[in-house]
């Protein structure tokens, strides 16, 4: 199988970001990596995609149980085969697991790396041809890194014990110099391929306030979100107490974490959160690395972290789909020196305490910087220390266009978009018809053109992941704006276009007018989320590893018509595909003819949908296949009482169909001697006058005695 056909049917994606195929081929061709990329840019492709083509399983070190599991459900959904072995497991699930790796029945192996200490285990694993040793998190190895993990330094001893060497991978999403070189160096990596990706997260939004009442604020902050998935750091376990109480207080959806709790109430929390039964968490820095979660919205900083590396892998756990987020540190003057106080009291040599405090000092310049906050942060990591002290006070210089110093309040710097339009329209020329540049934008037509404008496009998809009206938007503001011009029904730079690209003035419009509105029918994509939550309840898991939020609304946008269309989808895959396009589709279907299409228009859409709808199995053509009332449930995306309900309909219209097989009929006469006694008004005291007498019964059981001997279709 090809690149990209493992890529296609597993993940559901059509194409590697650069850095990944370039990481992927050096790993197939045998060489060690080492990868810095930014949280959600996708590097476990970067091990996952080889792992299914490499003869050898590989073994994945993770440094947090929960993360594991979250990590191996993901790809257990996508149909690929992992496991993880961990002290969360029983005796007897851990010893058949390991049986099963020994058969080689995993591509993925996921451990702690304490567990490369036990020696049955390893001893295990030394029996096993190792293709690949991926190492997650890898900054943990380093003591200048901010979450330093001594066993870390055990992975490359526990190599060495191999006959055969396997290749060594090793990813992190932020790393100064020194980290990487501890990367390096401590894993005896081999002539890596190294990758220092873009760190920048262009789509979370940076920003710092400092209020006279810091719990105002955040409550303000929080309201303005309500509803939406979010993270609440503080620096003091009594202080997220505190916040707590008050988010609850408010009505929201809160849990807290942190390292005082036991760790069942901990996993009760990841739980919730993952499933989104809260909305919030608020945490103190203990919480993070063992949520994989693709659709939190915002982080919310209540003071400095003891630096930028903590800070920034906080903000990271926002936007993990690469949708809008947000980064908002509640900067307190104080917090220096409550931080420096902790340093100076703890047991840190001269050089480490030295280390530390200028690490201190600039995460509290970023609280009090003038200039970008996204470049302050870059800089950082580039580096750059002693110049950012000394520029601390220096007025903007750099305008990212998506942080509180770079955008005046109530206005967007929109010139990031428009040099994509722009440079798009550059390259063929400086003219092109409106319809084929919105093409080439959003990657609707091949890069090689095939009829004018026959060139390669850099722009190619570049703003495929923005709506389609917002182009709209965005050639009626250029237009406007005179960066250019209509003639002859063809789109033209004009000169103030071309100081644009140069880099000589700016876009910026009112956020009322720039602001990328959601244009897909919030009531739809509601309806989608309902059905995922549904299956995930009856499948047991996380509703995000079914579909990501910015999957479903791919589907929105997409309104696919058949399953191949579904399949199609950005993240759906074949795999998901088959599994979760009925379901999904009636969803779609039963939307639409509730509004009478009027969100289509056209007959050839309407005839796609009747086809794609003719394809998904009737309730009665699943009975006839011998399928069970669960089985025809998951199928359809449904719970068992509505398709015993639907059966019942079926058979009152005359449908052959065997009532005694829908339900427990040993407990028939028991049932019926209740309802005799009680009546026949509702469902639920039959049901408590039957378990009172130790007789555990169900609403379909129930429903189906009402149906056979009186009529009756109870809902």
């Amino acid at each position: 199988m090809e690149l990209l056909d493992v890529l296609k049917k597993y993940f559901g994606f059509s194409s590697f970001k650069k850095e990944q195929i370039e990481i992927i081929k050096e790993v197939l061709s045998g060489r060690d990596v080492l990868g810095v990329l930014p949280t959600g840019y996708g590097k476990s492709l970067c091990y996952e995609v080889p792992a299914m083509m490499m003869k050898g399983p590989t073994l994945v070190v993770s440094p947090l149980i929960s993360l594991m599991k979250d990590q191996v459900d993901s790809l257990v959904e996508k149909g690929i085969p992992a496991t993880y072995i961990n002290s969360s497991l029983r005796l007897e699930e851990s010893n058949e697991r390991k049986r099963n790796i020994r058969k080689g029945r995993y591509k993925l192996i996921y451990v702690s790396p304490e567990s490369l200490k036990l020696k049955r285990f390893t001893d295990l694993l030394r029996d096993i041809k190792i293709a690949q040793v991926a190492v997650d998190e890898a900054h943990c190895i380093s003591i200048w890194g901010h979450d330093f993990r001594p066993s870390y330094l055990e992975i490359h001893d526990f190599i060495e014990t191999l006959e055969n060497r396997p290749v060594v991978t090793a990813f992190t999403a932020t790393a100064t110099g020194q980290v990487i070189e501890d990367m390096e160096n401590l894993l005896h990596l081999q002539d890596p391929f190294k990758v220092l990706g873009n760190l920048d997260r262009e789509n979370i939004y940076f920003g710092v306030v400092t209020p006279e009442n810091e719990m105002e604020e955040l409550l303000k902050q929080v309201e303005k979100r309500r509803g939406e998935q979010g993270i609440i750091y503080c620096q003091r376990k009594i202080e997220a107490q505190a916040i707590l109480e008050e988010l609850q207080n408010k009505g929201h959806k809160a849990g807290i974490y942190h390292g005082g709790i036991k760790d069942e109430e901990r996993h009760r929390v990841q739980e919730d959160f993952s499933f989104d039964r809260i909305n919030v968490v608020v945490a103190t820095n203990a919480f993070g690395m063992g949520i994989d979660k693709s659709n939190i919205r915002y982080v919310l900083h209540m003071g400095i972290p003891k630096n930028i590396e903590s800070f920034y892998q906080e903000a990271g756990r926002a936007g993990r789909d690469q949708s809008y987020s947000e980064s908002i540190l509640i900067y307190r003057p104080k917090d220096i020196y409550k931080q420096r106080r902790l340093l100076q009291i703890s047991e840190l040599s001269l050089e480490r305490y030295q280390i530390e405090e200028k690490k201190l000092f600039m995460m509290d310049g970023y609280g009090k910087t003038k200039g970008c906050l996204r470049q302050y942060v870059l800089d950082y990591f580039k580096g750059q220390e002693d110049e950012l002290l000394r520029k601390e006070n220096e007025a903007q210089t750099i305008n990212c266009g998506n942080c509180g110093n770079c955008i005046e309040e109530g206005y967007m710097n929109l010139t990031t978009l428009a040099k994509k339009i722009l440079s798009a329209l550059d390259e063929v020329g400086g003219k092109c018809a409106g319809h084929l540049l919105k093409k080439m934008l959003y990657g609707i037509e091949p890069r090689n053109m095939s009829k004018e404008n026959q060139v390669r496009i850099n722009a190619f998809g570049s703003m495929k992941n923005h709506k389609l009206y917002y182009y709209e938007r965005l050639i009626g503001f250029l237009l406007q704006e005179g960066f250019m011009r209509l003639e002859d029904e063809s789109l033209q730079i004009s000169d103030k276009g071309k100081d644009l690209l140069k880099g000589e003035t700016e876009f910026i419009v009112s956020r009322e007018k720039g602001e990328e509105k959601e244009d897909y029918q919030e009531e739809l994509l509601l309806a989608l989320k309902k059905k995922r939550k549904e299956l995930s309840i009856i499948e047991n898991i996380a509703p995000y590893i079914i579909f990501h939020d910015e999957n479903l609304r791919g589907i929105v946008r997409k309104l696919p018509k058949t399953k191949k269309d579904f399949f199609e989808i950005r993240g759906v895959g074949k795999t998901k595909g088959e599994k979760y396009a009925d379901p999904f589709l009636r969803v779609i279907h039963n939307f639409l003819k509730s509004k009478g299409n009027l969100m289509t228009t056209g007959s050839e859409f309407e005839k796609g949908l009747n086809d794609s709808i003719s394809n998904i199995p009737d309730t009665y053509d699943l009975y006839q296949e011998g399928k069970s009332v669960e089985e025809m449930a998951k199928i359809l995306g449904i719970v068992p009482g509505t398709v015993v309900d639907r059966l019942i309909r079926d058979h009152e219209k005359g449908k052959d169909i065997d009532l005694s097989s829908l339900f427990e009929s040993s407990l028939e006469k028991e049932i019926h001697e209740s309802v005799k006694r009680i009546g026949v008004n509702k469902l639920k005291p039959i049901k408590d006058d039957l378990e009172s007498k130790g007789m555990i019964v169900s609403y379909i059981d129930i429903k189906l005695v009402f149906y056979k001997y009186y009529g009756i279709r109870k809902k």
